[in-house]
């Protein structure tokens, strides 16, 4: 009986000893999990680097722990800076997920932290504690141009800012009042900026050109300032160096790749630069989005005169009711780890600069055209009081460069079905995009013109154009280059403001096969010799003939200008759906105008045309 007593209190021991293991080996036991929305930028891949995602699996591995023992799980997802601040809005407020996918955060890291500011302001208190958020890296924004565009200007030797580029654009010789510029740059400067509605780096801009303008700190802006006509001029001056305003990262570097005559000016932090450089960016090519090469040409980072700006990629522990002290505990293990040496090196790799006290080092260096120390002139926009910021936010449809944009709609008969429907789909999503100081028109076309509403303000026709949308049928053949010369005359020849963009937004999935105009009748075109062409009628198996009499393959022939008669230069944008478009007229017609060009797939097609409609 005693040996049996004995063999019991043995195998209870062991099963004890093997649990206790068990639980210290981080294989089993309660998990307290952490999630963790971040932005794209500390979610980089290639050359190696080991950032958030890769870093989570590390710190699991290693199996931290509370200090009740529950071992410590991360799970990162990717929001973008913007959704990270809806969403969170809408989950404390009402209680409903914007994306249903993505679990409740415990800590939510935007790449700025003034993205917050709306968030406190609006849930009626602090939802994120901006005195306890941690870095956990930085880059600086500024303004990336051409080596030898900045040296043009005279720089290292002189301090470059807003007011430079301003200067710049309002003199009407342009590029040519310098000698050292060059004829492929093209005498008009241009500047690529990213809306700040959607873009970190757009609105962090936007809330400093205002500080700048009335000669204040962020922090110190009151709505009068916002409100000061002076200051208004001086951000309006800034918009109108915008040709049509970028939708994101992508696009932006799409302008770099496609040479100097597309882009002089690019406001960016360091840490786009930096993969620009190393050919680990993306960008579009073809209207696809790839992998892009190294930048063949050098480019510096100017940090403006006037002021820099940070990206802090602060980690807000959110205060919600499904974030639990042992939670927010837990969050604190993961950013302590993340604050460690080791990655903040492994962030500096990735091209940031410390969240800590570490000293920045390459690739912060002049080797990618970065200055390592901090600029003498700092604003952070998240100090900005939520009030103004709010003031701001509402400015922007006053600010901004108006638009006035005629949406061109392929209603053949291989546009039926499912295409037509996300289409439809498209359009109204758009109309509800745009900001309301634009003007728009519409017109869809198979064989001739269908439904053409005029152009007029937005909210007068944002109602017409739905319907007319909802009464689109499928019919017929492509008379594409009817209807993209109707649509310039229209957009041409629209009352508006003498510095609006004006541009042309078309849809179309097939080949012009029908109709009067040609190619060539609408832009100029250059072979890649830099000879002429002569005629090009762009229809389906057409061929380019230059002036000396010579075929030119479509792949080697690029647009030059816009041929069509107008008083306004016309940017037309081009989407072309599925593999029976014609990209390479769509890039030829974005190219001779300065616009985007951009192939979707059926399933993307609503929110392709959505995001065409932020271009202005």
């Amino acid at each position: 009986m005693k040996k049996l007593t004995v063999v019991i209190l043995l195998m209870l021991f062991v099963a004890i000893l093997g649990g206790i293991l068990f639980r210290l080996s981080g294989l089993g036991g309660e998990r307290i999990v952490v999630v963790h929305w971040t932005n794209g930028h500390l979610l980089r891949t290639g050359s190696g680097l080991r950032l958030l995602d890769q870093m989570s699996a590390d710190f699991n591995n290693a199996a931290y722990r509370t200090e009740s023992g529950k071992r410590i799980e991360v799970q990162v997802h990717y929001n973008g800076s913007s959704g990270q601040a809806q969403d969170l809005l809408s989950r404390v407020s009402t209680g409903a997920r914007l994306d249903r996918d993505l679990p409740d955060p415990t800590i939510v890291t935007p790449s700025a932290a003034h993205w917050m500011i709306p968030v406190n302001y609006a849930a009626g208190y602090n939802v994120v504690d901006p005195g306890t958020a941690r870095s956990i890296a930085r880059a600086m924004i500024g303004i990336v141009t051409y080596r030898d565009m900045a040296e043009c200007l005279g720089w290292p030797d002189k301090e470059l800012g807003y007011a430079d580029i301003i200067a710049l654009r309002n003199d009407p010789q342009g590029w040519a009042r310098y000698a050292c510029a060059k004829a492929e740059w093209g005498q008009k400067p241009l500047v690529a900026y990213t809306d700040p509605t959607t873009s970190s780096t757009g609105r962090s801009v936007l809330f400093t050109l205002y500080a700048i303008s009335a000669g204040k700190r962020p922090e110190q802006l009151t709505v009068d300032d916002v409100r000061d006509p002076e200051v208004v001029d001086y951000v309006k001056q800034f918009q109108g160096l915008v040709d049509h305003y970028m939708i994101g990262t992508i696009p932006l570097n799409t302008k770099i790749y496609q040479g100097p005559r597309f882009g002089h000016f690019f406001l960016m932090p360091e840490d786009n630069l930096i993969h620009l450089y190393e050919g680990t960016e993306r960008a579009f090519f073809g209207g696809k989005k790839e992998q892009a090469p190294p930048i063949s040409q050098p480019m510096v980072m100017i940090y403006p005169k006037e002021g820099s700006m940070a990206r802090n990629n602060c980690a807000y522990i959110v205060q919600a009711p499904w974030v639990t002290d042992e939670h927010t505990e837990a969050a604190e293990v993961w950013v302590d780890y993340l604050q460690r040496e080791e990655q903040q090196r492994g962030f500096m790799a990735a091209g940031f600069r410390p969240g800590t006290d570490l000293p920045p080092s390459d690739p912060i260096s002049g080797r990618y055209g970065l200055d390592p120390r901090v600029p003498e002139v700092m604003f952070n926009p998240a100090q900005i009081d939520p009030v103004v910021a709010a003031a701001i936010d509402e400015s922007w449809d006053e600010v901004k460069r108006p638009g006035i944009v005629t949406f061109v709609v392929d209603t053949s008969s291989s546009m039926s079905g499912y295409k037509l429907q996300q289409a439809k789909d498209g359009m109204i999503r758009a109309l509800d995009a745009m900001a309301e100081n634009n003007q728009i028109g519409f017109l869809s076309f198979s064989s001739d013109i269908g439904i053409q509403i005029p152009i007029g303000p937005l909210t007068a026709n944002r109602f017409r154009i739905a319907d007319a949308v909802e009464n689109m049928r499928a019919q017929s053949n492509t008379a594409l280059y009817d209807a993209i010369r109707a649509a310039i005359e229209m957009t041409d020849a629209a009352p508006g403001e003498p510095d609006a963009i004006r541009g042309v937004v078309v849809l179309t999935d097939g080949r012009a096969n029908e109709g009067q105009t040609d190619l060539d009748d609408l832009i100029q075109m250059m072979s890649r010799d830099e000879i002429a062409i002569k005629s090009f009628t762009g229809f389906q198996d057409a061929r380019a003939l230059d002036v000396n009499g010579m075929y030119v393959s479509i792949d080697q022939v690029t647009g030059h200008s816009l041929a069509a008669e107008a008083r306004h230069p016309v940017q037309i944008f081009f989407i072309g759906i599925g593999a029976g478009a014609d990209m390479h007229v769509g890039r030829l017609l974005a190219e001779a105008t300065g616009a985007e060009f951009q192939g979707a797939a059926e399933d993307d097609l609503a929110k392709v045309l959505e995001e065409f409609s932020k271009y202005f």
